[in-house]
């Protein structure tokens, strides 16, 4: 099994401003883990980054964290979660582990 940590960004690519609430898009991440993934552990952080024309960018972050064995599911649910939240990319971390769900 593997951990699959996502890094989703909440501003938008174009306006680089958050324009869907923190409440709504943890609300829409769940759905769309839920729908992909069974579920996830999902919190919010602050990323930082440079954007592709220079521009330093501060945002909300949620970090969504799944324990899974279906690659394609991650990936798809980080498709909808692009879409939802008009984003130009997102960052998946995946973690060999010997954990179990007891």
């Amino acid at each position: 099994m593997k951990k699959y940590t996502l890094y989703v960004g909440l501003n938008d690519q174009v306006t680089k401003q958050q324009e869907i609430g923190t409440v709504d898009a943890y609300k829409i991440a769940t759905n769309v883990f839920c729908e992909y993934t069974g579920g996830a552990t999902i919190y919010e952080s602050r990323g930082v980054y440079t954007h592709n024309d220079g521009d330093i960018v501060v945002e909300n972050t949620l970090v969504c964290v799944v324990f899974s064995d279906d690659q394609e599911a991650i990936k798809k649910a980080a498709s909808a979660l692009k879409v939802a939240f008009n984003q130009e990319a997102i960052a998946i971390e995946s973690t060999e582990t010997n954990s179990i769900f007891f």
